[in-house]
């Protein structure tokens, strides 16, 4: 497809007419937010300076940073179970997707294998992660046992602990074992603390203790400070027993709308209720094991997807991962950790039986670092929270007079609010996980201490979520409402570009206080006065909205397309805030764009505002402007894959590597289409990884494998299927079981490349 083209198809929302609807009388949503009233903030005794001068510290509702709400954004990487040589892109496209802070767990078990003997190099160097986190301007939160889970043999203990009778308490031969482990990690990571400079700031400590002496986990930060791990904040799992009284940590909940431990990965949850506190358990609404008034909500655990193990599968959706996640801002998180960001690899003597060896976890970064629809779901999100999530963190929540609390209700809208005493948000739940929700009328009501605020109605589809600004300051103009999603807002010498989302099926409109308006200009919008308001709904050809206060401050608005807001990317050019659309996948470091995209070596992309200046060359070419907007397109010569498969009969085939890789391509990928149980990928009689059979095609990268010269070819095997695995579309079973495991076909797909500097 021509550049040009395909610019047309990626833009085509800015002169698309919003879909109307027309409702008959509708049931009337209302919450009431007359009460202002907050609770008492209380610092907790976690704190600190970095060299610096930027301050961190945490209150019973928040995280601050240099005394203002901050609100962190955190994803699971572990680096034990991925390439050494391949961390630094993986924390990149982490920074790209909005990721403030990088989780990981150290395991035990791998890094001493032998007794007394230990492992810190390699996939195991941990410092060196570390270094490639702040290289990044990346946060850290080590998870430091001793205890992990993480479907590692022995949840991550030396097979000598967990013999011990005594293990995950405070016996003392425990506890002077697990000073050692403890002191092996402050070796290496000595100097990296937030104090020191470095980008260590918490500390996870055990994982899950919800059996045992309450003071285990006491015992265990007196140790580890004893060792010299010194975070600014430690943290334990919601679901452990600990001195609530002492506040010696911060409990973090987790939840999961798919759940590989449940047969199927379980069916619908309580996830999607915007309940008031949970665990991960399907019983757990309101189900916590301390006082959740004195400590900030958040989330070590959100699941972004799960482990499948040998008998239980599920697909990943990534409208549900959304949903889930917005569920949780909604219902009051103030801190996101999500488990996995990025899937991995198990070293195959450290996985538990029940599960395979890929960590993939269905994750928004695959197992080979590819790009999951999930990640630009969640994307939408981490930019919301970005510009909005300071202001979220002092906002209180609010629910309606009566919450939606089963979750197979499908009738009822769920709805909750999030505000303070000067405006807010209100957000509306249309998805539930294993379950199918009808399309909704939604006619909406907030009452504020001052005036009452009704919006217009409107329909929020099944499968759709959405969240509604009230009484938002823009620049000095104060927009009313609107139905349409708040994704982020650039500033810029005083000026504003505020970007809004249409949600699918939802009309969009917009409403401005007229007194704090002092001219608009809103080239194909529909613009009406009424009750002193500005009000706005998109025509066929909409552009920007103009908008000059009575402060005489300018704000832009501009309305995007769902798909471009899933294509949409924050960077900077010369030091300027810039918006970038393209459905290439990006990672954004310093002053360079790296575009990949699959299959195709024709990029395109826009850039707003137009006046952002961009080095044009023999392989980047401006195509046109549409608004504030430059478009361009990048073509690249096409690949020629010297790939080739043998297939030594139905199940099983043989991939010869390139010797090397083609100029502007960064992996190249088997798209691998099977049936069977599972499939095995090994290599010189050693497994490399494998797949577990749940519908998609295995996508597998081979740059990792074509870089060990050891390495000359990969051998593929479908395996058979067993009965008792459940969660696969029962015409998938059919086919298999009719047909037998079978490899049907491997495809070799480049993934195509560019470097861009901005500067």
């Amino acid at each position: 497809m021509h550049p040009f083209h395909s610019f047309k198809n990626l833009l085509a929302g800015f002169l698309l007419l919003s879909g109307v609807c027309c409702f008959s009388q509708n049931t009337l949503h209302q919450i009431d937010l007359r009460d202002t009233s907050s609770a008492q903030l209380e610092k907790l005794d976690f704190s600190g300076i970095s060299p610096d001068g930027t301050s961190l510290a945490v209150n019973n509702k928040y995280f601050e940073r240099n005394g203002k709400p901050w609100y962190p954004i955190m994803g699971e990487f572990h680096y034990s179970r991925y390439p050494n040589q391949f961390w630094e892109e993986e924390i990149v496209k982490m920074k790209s997707a909005g990721i403030s802070a990088v989780a990981t767990y150290i395991f035990w078990n791998v890094h001493e294998q032998q007794k007394g003997t230990w492992d810190w190099t390699g996939n195991l160097d941990l410092r060196r992660f570390i270094g490639l986190c702040q290289k990044h301007k990346m946060y850290v939160w080590i998870r430091i046992g001793p205890f992990d889970n993480a479907e590692l043999r022995n949840g991550g203990l030396p097979d000598w602990i967990q013999d011990l009778k005594g293990r995950r308490s405070n016996d003392p031969i425990y506890l002077a074992e697990s000073l050692e482990l403890y002191r092996q990690i402050a070796q290496q990571t000595k100097g990296l603390y937030f104090k020191d400079g470095g980008p260590i700031i918490g500390a996870q400590l055990e994982n899950e203790f919800a059996h045992g002496d309450q003071a285990h986990i006491g015992e265990l930060k007196k140790m580890a400070l004893k060792a010299g791990i010194t975070p600014v904040y430690f943290t334990i799992t919601a679901n452990t027993v600990f001195r609530d009284d002492l506040r010696e940590a911060i409990p973090l909940q987790g939840a999961y709308p798919y759940r590989g431990w449940e047969a199927a990965g379980g069916g619908a949850t309580k996830d999607f209720l915007y309940g008031n506190d949970q665990w991960i358990l399907t019983d757990a609404l309101g189900k916590v094991y301390y006082d959740v008034n004195k400590y900030p909500k958040g989330l070590c655990e959100q699941g972004c997807g799960s482990q499948m193990t040998y008998l239980n599968r599920f697909t990943v959706d990534p409208a549900v991962v959304e949903a889930h996640l917005q569920n949780q801002i909604g219902r009051g998180m103030n801190l996101i950790g999500y488990y996995m960001f990025i899937g991995s690899t198990q070293v195959p003597a450290f996985k538990k039986d029940d599960c395979p060896v890929s960590y993939d976890f269905q994750a928004p970064v695959t197992e080979f670092g590819l790009i999951r629809p999930s990640y630009r779901n969640l994307k939408i999100l981490h930019n919301f929270l970005a510009d909005f999530g300071s202001d979220l963190a002092e906002m209180k929540v609010t629910e309606p007079e009566n919450p939606v609390r089963e979750e197979k209700n499908t009738k009822d809208l769920r709805y909750i609010a999030r505000s303070s005493a000067k405006g807010g948000f209100v957000f509306l739940g249309n998805t539930q996980v294993r379950v199918t929700m009808p399309d909704k009328n939604v006619r909406l009501r907030l009452t504020l201490p001052d005036e009452t605020i009704a919006f217009p109605d409107v329909m929020l589809k099944g499968q759709q979520n959405a969240i509604f600004p009230f009484n938002l300051n823009v620049n000095g103009a104060l927009l009313k409402y609107a139905t349409a999603q708040p994704l982020a807002r650039l500033k810029d010498h005083g000026n504003e570009s505020l970007f809004l989302t249409e949600i699918t099926g939802t009309e969009v409109a917009l409403a401005f206080s007229a007194k704090t308006v002092s001219s608009i200009v809103a080239k194909g919008w529909t613009q009406r006065r009424a009750d002193g308001m500005i009000c706005l709904t998109p025509q066929k050809g909409r552009q920007e909205i103009t908008i000059v206060s009575k402060e005489g401050k300018l704000s832009t608005i501009l309305l995007l397309t769902r798909q471009q807001a899933e294509n949409s990317w924050r960077s900077s050019i010369d030091g300027k805030p810039v918006m970038i659309i393209s459905e290439a996948d990006l990672m954004l470091e310093g002053d360079q764009i790296e575009f990949r995209q699959l299959d195709n070596p024709l990029f395109s992309f826009a850039i707003y505002p137009s006046s952002a200046s961009i080095g044009v060359n023999q392989a980047v070419k401006k195509v046109g402007s549409f608004g504030k907007w430059m478009r361009y397109a990048i073509s690249l010569p096409a690949a020629n894959l010297a790939v080739k498969t043998d297939h030594f009969n139905a199940s099983q085939a043989t991939v010869q590597l390139p010797s090397s890789m083609p100029a502007h391509v960064s992996d190249i990928v088997l798209r691998i289409d099977y049936r069977g149980g599972m499939a095995e990928a090994t290599s010189n009689d050693q497994i490399l990884t494998d797949h577990l059979f749940h519908g998609p095609e295995w996508n597998f990268g081979l740059k990792r494998y074509m870089q060990n010269p050891a390495m000359k070819s990969i051998d593929f095997k479908a395996l058979p299927w067993d009965k008792n695995i459940t969660g696969v579309e029962a015409n998938l079973v059919r086919e298999i079981q009719n047909q037998n495991a079978q490899i049907k076909s491997i495809t070799a797909i480049p993934q195509y490349a560019y470097k861009l500097k901005l500067n």
